[in-house]
């Protein structure tokens, strides 16, 4: 018996109705996407809700579903360790203890691998209400030991920046602001972080510029921030657009494309180094900022406020501003940059003749720049999308980081003289290197 037509009409109306509602929906989720899940309620809601699938397939893949911390990596089978130190040199690195959940804070000698000092962080006084990072994420990074013995530690991604003493014991804690990234003590011995504003109900807050058709873009600021090393107290906050602006360089801001495919983060804030004293191209106090996004260093003086030098060219993506002499500096060249490809973002190597990283020195006598050790990178094949950190040794060798792959080195005479991984408790992990301070003599 054939159904009657109402029933076949019913059933095909609300296969219609079904078809609509994911077509609708579809269209709601992909408009929410372009306008950023910051930019409203809904938008936020039904990006979240159509990224369960992802999300269920991230957590069930997860290191931590296996026991593993985030903050371990796999040993790379291939990678030859290599230690031909002849000399004590000291590194300052944060190691996730799985005994104790928490962080600690080890002094250790290349040479030999013995700990000199720890510190663990307190777990009790850190803030964790104004990001979306768990305990176990937030990576303290380049941490500053001081002459005695107390440490400044600044959890990543984190309103957290703190003093304890030789004993672990808390001196001061700043939860103002978002800490990410390089810690430096400028001329004065005060803190020099970057930061950015702190997480509100979960979500990132965000600037917004509306053009001349009355939309709105929407994007993360960073902020140079300078912190009283005795009592934890902000003397200085300016943000990287204000001072762009200031100084009428809008372009820098809003008008060149974002080489990460970043556009809710144009600046990316990752390094500031202080000038500790005067030179014919700049003055003590002056900072080197390093906007990754931007593929762009910038000389600027806070006292006055100016921008004394723009520097860019010969790098994408950078890391890790140094200064070498009065006159020249150099930059860890991450040379990576976001790619799409049907949907699914990587990063590629823009540069076909160097499958690597790379450390460039800039000259201010001349504008020029000269790579560095070009030959080893590439053999050994250090790249790092992200992070990645270097420091030239007064002995003229060169310490190494490549964080995303775990790995450190030491350089010399056009040699690797120390290649190693940090290795873990679990077997065939080691912990991620998380921006090493490197110490020439015992700093206390």
């Amino acid at each position: 018996m054939k159904p009657p037509i109402k029933n076949i009409v019913k059933g095909f109306s609300i296969l219609v109705l079904i078809f609509f509602a994911l077509s609708y929906y579809s269209y709601l989720v992909y408009n929410a996407a372009l306008e950023g899940k910051e930019s409203s309620f809904v938008a936020h809601h039904l990006t979240n809700f159509a990224n369960y699938p992802a999300r269920i397939k991230e957590v069930l893949g997860s290191k931590e579903l296996a026991g593993i911390p985030p903050s371990y990596i796999p040993l790379d089978p291939n990678f030859l360790e290599v230690n031909h130190l002849t000399y004590n040199l000291y590194a300052l690195n944060s190691f996730w203890n799985m005994g104790t959940e928490n962080w600690d804070l080890k002094l250790f000698n290349l040479k030999n691998d013995t700990v000199l000092r720890t510190w663990s962080l307190p777990k009790k006084e850190l803030d964790f209400e104004k990001t979306y990072w768990a305990f176990t994420n937030t990576i303290p990074r380049n941490s500053i030991i001081l002459p005695d013995k107390s440490i400044i530690i600044s959890v990543d991604e984190s309103p957290n920046l703190m003093r304890l003493d030789s004993n672990s014991r808390v001196i001061w804690i700043n939860h103002d602001y978002i800490y990410h990234h390089s810690l430096n003590l400028g001329a004065d011995s005060n803190i020099w972080a970057c930061t950015a504003d702190p997480y509100i109900n979960g979500r990132m807050p965000v600037k917004g510029i509306r053009n001349i058709t009355g939309d709105i873009y929407k994007y993360k600021e960073d902020y140079i921030t300078q912190i009283d090393k005795n009592s934890g107290k902000v003397l200085f906050h300016k943000g990287i657009t204000e001072i762009l602006l200031e100084n009428h360089y809008k372009n820098f801001v809003f008008g060149y494309s974002d080489p990460d495919k970043n556009t809710h983060d144009p600046i990316h804030l990752n390094d500031i180094q202080p000038a500790l004293k005067d030179s014919k191209y700049w003055e003590k106090g002056d900072l080197f900022l390093s906007i990754r996004h931007r593929s762009l260093i910038i000389l600027y003086r806070p006292s006055t406020n100016k921008i004394i030098r723009f520097i860019f060219g010969e790098f994408i993506n950078q890391h890790d501003v140094d200064i070498l002499s009065d006159s020249t500096i150099s930059i860890f060249n991450n040379n990576f940059i976001h790619v799409e490809k049907d949907s699914i973002e990587t990063y590629c190597n823009i540069i076909d003749s160097l499958h690597s990283s790379e450390i460039i020195t800039y000259n201010f006598k001349d504008s020029t720049f000269t790579h560095s050790l070009d030959n080893l990178f590439a053999k050994e094949k250090i790249w790092t999308e992200t992070q990645g950190l270097h420091k030239v040794l007064s002995d003229g060798s060169t310490f190494i980081e490549s964080q995303n792959q775990g790995k450190i080195f030491i350089t010399s005479n056009n040699e690797f003289i120390l290649k190693k991984m940090l290795h873990a408790p679990i077997k065939d992990y080691a912990y991620y290197p998380n921006w090493i301070r490197i110490y020439e003599h015992i700093p206390y």
